[in-house]
């Protein structure tokens, strides 16, 4: 354990300091709190973006400044080069602000990922066909062993409301990674689907939490053709595969006894 005080009044002098950083090529900040908010409450996120990686074995640092807990992603250029995104956490940089860039080095980098890492606006067939079937899934999963363990099925009904909302910000278009906003687009837009939401963290019982559940998993996987119909067929695509009918129907007949 690392314990080292330091003597910064404002996440503002700490950005100030990192600026005469002869290595730092750019400073962004995301999440809900600015540099200047030094008030109680919630955390501040920012990455600190170097010419070269600083370590092999760490890429962020947590701290403490005048009070507010500070998640500080370490990261170099190298780390924004790949075509695909390595570490989801990365993604908040499609939406973060430049604090510090020096030569615009900064901006080139979050210009490249809003090309290679920015989240398709069209859904694929293969999370159409995922959403489908891990909804249902799901529901199948806990309709009859409600009570088998019934601590691990309200973890179980809450943990995969996540999963269930998740993909509901996906298919709306919204941005990735953000359930506090999700919640709050589904109460200023859909106060139907927000009722049944507050209802499921408020029910106490095992069948009405399942049966507002399944409701919101009904509502959320509309769009799509509704959850995985029992005397269905559902072929499980390959990240870029296409959905060919003509193709799943051919082979269906292999699997099927007539």
């Amino acid at each position: 354990m690392l314990t080292q005080r330091n003597t910064y009044a404002s996440i503002e002098s700490f950005i100030r300091h990192m600026k005469q950083n002869d290595n730092v090529i750019g400073i962004v900040e995301y999440g809900g709190r600015s540099y200047t908010d030094m008030s109680d409450g919630g955390d501040y996120d920012l990455t600190i973006i170097f010419n070269k990686p600083v370590s092999k074995n760490f890429s962020g640092v947590h701290l403490h400044i005048n009070g507010i807990p500070v998640d500080c992603m370490l990261l170099s250029i190298d780390d924004f080069m790949s075509d695909v995104v390595q570490n989801e956490f990365l993604l908040v940089h499609l939406n973060c602000k430049i604090l510090y860039d020096r030569n615009n080095i900064t901006a080139d980098i979050l210009k490249r990922i809003q090309i290679t890492w920015a989240t398709p606006k069209e859904l694929s067939d293969f999370e159409k066909m995922l959403f489908r079937f891990t909804f249902k899934h799901i529901l199948d999963k806990l309709k009859h062993r409600l009570h088998d363990n019934e601590i691990y099925t309200k973890y179980f009904i809450y943990s995969q409301f996540d999963w269930f909302l998740s993909c509901y910000a996906r298919i709306k278009g919204w941005e990735v990674g953000k359930p506090k906003l999700h919640l709050k687009l589904i109460e200023t837009h859909e106060p139907d689907l927000f009722s049944i939401i507050s209802s499921l963290y408020s029910e106490k019982c095992l069948e009405a939490q399942f049966e507002l559940l399944n409701q919101c998993a009904n509502y959320m996987i509309n769009p799509l053709g509704g959850l995985w119909k029992d005397n269905e067929i559902l072929f499980h695509l390959l990240p870029d595969g296409k959905n060919d009918e003509d193709e799943q129907i051919k082979f269906s007949k292999v699997l099927m006894k007539e």
